[in-house]
């Protein structure tokens, strides 16, 4: 029984010593490299890299932490105990960042932590909207990565910018911004650029002397007709008084002919614009914009007044009408390089007794 006994006990010392040799013989999880694909890039990658992790004791991978807060997936079937593969991503809501940060990996081995930097891509720009710019109004452009936004310029020179997303940047232009400068938006992982196209903007006249139309005169039934009235938004502006007369049916104002407004090549309506600003003495007064006769048909376009604050309308050529605005027949196949003449007016028909408008710095645009 004794000698049995002290069998039983060297045999289970026997077994503790062998169990030792076999916990000393496992290997630890250890990291021996980071590599990302493609590029090699070591320990340091860009959102949405595949990253070759490098090392011993790696089976049985369970988890990978990132930053102490991103949990990353991975698939286990690319899990060996030398190496496993997974996927750098970049999620604002989850709280990514840039630059150099800790990835814990936990395997049946144990765990093990290393830093790893998260590289900023280079930013994309790839839409503006519009498409084609106007001087002095704000441009969205639309992209990829701008984030740590160090300047945006355009032609060289600073311009204000709103970040909207990591997508999304309003930029306002400057007034005298030409057409085809480059637009540069720089942060730290380089700088994108785009060629900018801008609208072409003629002024027909602001009332303070500028402008291809500064000689103004008004014609039917006008009450009173004032190219200088001042404390406009600009300036001076013109005021057209209509009192009730019906003597000719008709009133309205020009600063006469000459020359087309736009070159022979912007043939397009539905890219052609007419802005003016407009405001008058009660609302419901109906403004009466005409364009010179051309290729026989008069297209006009007649609107209301809802606001007696001045405010900017801007109307496409596209929504002209024959038959002084009030036809069926659209402008949309008229040829805008034809506008010479723009004439601002009261539709008498149905407006308020007396109407006064107001209106200043008319511009025909093509972009």
């Amino acid at each position: 029984m004794i000698n049995t006994i002290k069998y039983s006990i060297l045999l289970l010392f026997a077994l503790v010593s062998f169990t030792a040799c076999q916990n000393d013989d496992a290997t630890s999880a250890n990291i021996d490299a980071m590599v990302a694909e493609p590029g090699d890039l070591l320990n340091q990658a860009f959102p949405n890299n595949k990253v070759r992790v490098e090392g011993e004791g790696l089976t049985g991978l369970k988890k990978i932490t990132l930053d102490n807060t991103i949990n990353i997936a991975f698939n286990p079937n690319y899990n060996s105990d030398k190496s496993f593969i997974f996927t750098i991503p970049f999620d604002e809501k989850l709280g990514s960042r840039f630059g150099v940060q800790p990835i814990t990996f936990t395997t049946a081995s144990g765990s093990v932590t290393k830093n790893i930097e998260i590289l900023q891509p280079v930013p994309t720009i790839t839409k503006t909207t519009p498409a084609v710019a106007t001087p002095g109004f704000p441009l969205e452009i639309e992209g990829t990565w701008f984030y740590n936004i160090s300047s945006i310029t355009l032609a060289g020179k600073a311009v204000s910018y709103t970040v909207k997303s990591s997508s999304s940047i309003i930029i306002g232009l400057p007034a005298n911004a030409v057409s085809g400068s480059e637009l540069a938006i720089t942060t730290p992982g380089g700088t994108a650029k785009k060629t900018i196209d801008f609208a072409t903007i003629i002024l027909v006249s602001d009332f303070d002397g500028n402008g291809l139309r500064k000689d103004w005169t008004s014609y039917g039934d006008v009450e009173s007709f004032n190219t200088s009235t001042s404390g406009g938004p600009t300036g001076n502006y013109t005021t057209l008084v209509w009192a009730g007369s019906i003597a000719n049916g008709y009133n309205g104002s020009s600063g006469g002919g000459g020359a087309s407004f736009l070159s022979a090549s912007n043939t397009d309506a539905t890219k052609a614009y007419i802005d003016i600003d407009v405001s008058a003495n009660v609302v419901g007064a109906q403004f009466a914009i005409q364009l010179n006769t051309i290729d026989g048909v008069n297209y006009g376009y007649n609107f209301k007044i809802t606001d007696v604050n001045w405010t900017t309308k801007t109307i496409s050529i596209a929504d002209f009408k024959d038959n002084y605005g009030f036809g069926s027949n659209t402008a949309a196949n008229l040829n805008p390089s034809k506008i010479n003449e723009i004439k601002v007016g009261i539709a008498q028909g149905d407006t308020p007794n007396p109407s006064a408008i107001k209106f200043d710095n008319i511009k025909i645009r093509y972009q």
